[in-house]
This record gives C-alpha cells, structure tokens and sequence, in this order.
C-alpha cells in the first residue's frame, strides 16, 4: 500500500526534498514548505481532518521547533500538541533535534519518531554544509581574508572539525580550542594547534575570526573583552548559542548567531541527504 507522506514547514531543504521524493513516486502532501504550492488555503480545520488524519510518514523540519511550541515553518501556525492529537498510532515522524518531551509524547501515543541528529551518517554529512555556511557567513561579514589569517575554532566535534578541515584548506593558521584531551590530540594529529578553555581569556586576542560550535556559554564577558577590534566571531551553536551577544553589542563586537546554514547555503545537496536517511527508514 503506497504510504502518505506530508512534509511540514522548514526551509529550502523541504522544497528540494519534496520534488525528489515526487519525482520518486512518493504520494506527498506539503503543508508550509518554502517556494511550493501546498494546501495552505484550506481551513485548519480540514487541514486536520483531511490530511493530518489519515497520514502515514511525517517529515519535520531541522530543527523541528525553535520555540518548543510550534512546528518550525515560514507562519509558524502549526502547534505540536494540535499535530500530535491528530496523528494515529503506527504512524512515523521524521525531523531533527526532538525533545525529549516530544519523543515521550509520541511514544505515549504509540508513535514512531526518528530524529536525523542520531544517525551518524546524517550529523557527518550535515556538519560539512555546516562548515561550509560558517565559513561562507565569515568571508561575507568580514573585510579579512580568511587565507593567512589566524581562526579559532571553539569545540572539535563533527561541526568544529568540519570547520577546521576547512579554514586549513583556505590557508588559514587553525587553533582549536576543546576541554576533551583526546580532542586536542586529534586536533593536534590534524595539524592544528590547540588550547584548553581554561586558557581562552589569555589567548582570544590572537585570532581574527572565531567559529563557536560548543552549545553552552564560552565567549563569556570576560573572555570578550580581550578580543580584536576587528575580529568576528560565527556562533554557530543551538540558540541561544555560545556567546554573550549582549555584551558583544556592548563592546561592538560583530558576532553573529548563524542558524540552520545547509538550508540557507545547501538546501538541494543537503535535502539528497535527509532523502537517503528517510529511505533507509521507510525501506
């Protein structure tokens, strides 16, 4: 039996996302998805009954909210606990970033969730359009050249070594900073230099661009007020992210909070890979 899939909200990564799985016989419905003709027109009401009803496989944004309260789309229109009462048991939602609340609401209801930040080929290939937006923000908000320049990197995980990787390639003099000793040695294997957050206060003044990666706050006030006149610092964190950005405002620091890069950078490439997990779901 050919399954119901609806795609709800997001960014241009649903729009690409859409026209693959069409163009792969997929029956699907978009509700709120950028640059696609969907059923916004129709009342919620019907939108519930007609559509949300009698669903089968739902794909949610990454991230699914940003407020925790409403489906992370262009109106914002679509409250979680409303979709949720209207999704039968057995069904499945696909997204990225679900709360632990939310997981546990499906799981009341018998629903199947699959989060794309747990599957590793997923987070791998994300972090490298991750890299490559940040890195993208920082050539277009700064008057340096990224080549020659001296970049610290907070954090080494899949987005901090992504990033690294990369500034490396551009010819850029990479320090790393990261708590985890194995992650300093790595850093260190991949020929970056790297300091510890103890240290971060003492070194910051060295460095034209900073990309934080690390969700928690790092670039506090004290660290802050160390900082170049003319460095910028790329927050690519989970909001509210890494950096004290009152301060930053306090101090005329240019420090950017960047969200949701593949789709603003990579949106078809990066849909090809929320495609492939979605087949290895449903298969």
């Amino acid at each position: 039996m050919k399954k119901n899939v609806l795609i709800i909200g997001g960014d241009m990564r649903q729009k690409h996302l859409y026209q693959r799985m069409v163009n792969n016989g997929f029956h699907v419905t978009p509700y709120d998805v950028p640059d696609v003709a969907g059923i916004e027109n129709l009342p919620k009401s019907e939108f519930f009954d007609n559509f949300i009803k009698s669903g089968d496989i739902f794909i949610l944004p990454v991230p699914f909210s940003k407020d925790k309260i409403t489906i992370n789309s262009k109106s914002s229109d679509i409250i979680i606990d409303e979709l949720l009462s209207y999704i039968k048991s057995d069904s499945i939602i696909i997204g990225g970033c679900f709360s632990e609340e939310f997981n546990s609401k499906c799981n009341e209801k018998n629903i199947k969730t699959y989060d794309f930040m747990d599957n590793h080929s997923f987070e791998l290939l994300n972090s490298i359009a991750t890299a490559e937006g940040a890195i993208s923000e920082a050539i277009i908000k700064s008057p340096l050249n990224i080549h020659m320049s001296d970049c610290l990197v907070l954090g080494f995980g899949k987005c901090g070594s992504a990033i690294a990787k990369r500034l490396s390639a551009l010819g850029a003099n990479v320090t790393v900073c990261a708590r985890n000793k194995v992650q300093q040695m790595q850093a260190f294997e991949s020929g970056h230099k790297y300091i510890d957050f103890d240290t971060l206060g003492e070194h910051i003044d060295s460095f034209h661009f900073i990309f934080n990666s690390v969700p928690s706050m790092v670039l506090t006030k004290d660290v802050l007020k160390n900082l170049k006149d003319d460095a910028i610092i790329i927050d690519i964190a989970s909001k509210p992210g890494g950096t004290d950005f009152k301060e930053c405002e306090n101090l005329g620091i240019a420090a950017y909070l960047c969200l949701s890069l593949p789709g603003k950078y990579s949106p078809k490439s990066s849909a090809d890979i929320i495609y492939n997990c979605i087949l290895d779901i449903i298969r």
